[in-house]
């Protein structure tokens, strides 16, 4: 289970004062279920299941929070900016050992190329000796060159690595998911047999396949304990009505 704090004096922000109770509610959310650098994994599905919001309140809540968060470059996740302030994690620093994952997520985010990179609001986040320092200009010439040689090395190209059982485990593990030693090998045995496809589509990003899995794993299994006590107390009620009551109470049965 992972436990978050908060910054009460964010009651006294103009900016968050000015927010509908829906507002207030999906930015709550976020701060909730984001991990522990400020990044949440868009799952629509999972947001509108449990904040109980219809497509439109959704969409108006969002347009509420656009100054607060910053969406990846591929659109998968979001990056709430404030959260690590609201945490009490600023400054980050390297020596501290519940600073260093929050490091290595960002680092992370700003190597990738479809999610962080280049942004310098959480470049900045960084200890000064860890920033990535900002690419010089170059001659126009020279950037023709660049992208040439790089169509041209075929060793730059990038292709999907599929997880292993112990790597999707340790990822669930993370997620505070209680189930991820049988799930981890459901997950990677069931995209085995589909040759690793999302539909038609070869899969890019299997640790967004996995927080899929376990969402709609949670929310599966809650409807499902839901339709079984209906069935539990139909149960009853169809064994109470079949009971012949004048032979329980026949004064026979006293003798």
């Amino acid at each position: 289970m992972t436990y978050r704090v908060t910054d009460t004096d964010k009651w006294n922000d103009t900016w968050f004062n000015t927010l509908t109770p829906n507002g207030k509610l999906l930015f709550f959310f976020l701060v909730e279920n984001c991990d522990n650098a400020g990044v949440y994994e868009i799952n629509k599905r999972f947001l509108l299941f449990y904040t109980g919001f219809s497509i439109e309140m959704l969409n108006d809540s969002i347009l509420e929070l656009k100054k607060s968060y910053i969406k990846s470059n591929d659109g998968l996740t979001i990056w709430v900016k404030n959260f690590l302030k609201y945490q009490k994690k600023l400054p980050l620093n390297a020596n501290n050992n519940n600073h260093r994952q929050i490091i290595s997520l960002i680092q992370e985010n700003l190597n990738n190329e479809n999610k962080y990179k280049g942004c310098s609001q959480m470049n900045l986040l960084l200890p000064v000796e860890l920033q990535i320092e900002k690419r010089k200009k170059q001659p126009k010439r020279e950037i023709v060159n660049e992208i040439e040689n790089t169509e041209n090395d075929s060793t730059k190209r990038a292709y999907f690595k599929k997880p292993t059982y112990e790597e999707v485990a340790e990822y669930m593990k993370e997620k505070d998911f209680e189930f991820y030693v049988a799930e981890s090998k459901r997950f990677v045995n069931y995209f085995e047999s589909k040759d690793w496809l999302v539909g038609n589509t070869k899969m890019r990003y299997w640790k967004s396949a996995v927080s899929n899995w376990i969402n709609s794993y949670l929310e599966r299994n809650k409807m499902t304990d839901k339709k079984s006590k209906l069935d539990n107390i139909k149960e009853a009620n169809e064994e109470l009505s079949a009971i012949n009551w004048n032979e329980v109470y026949n004064e026979k049965s006293y003798e």
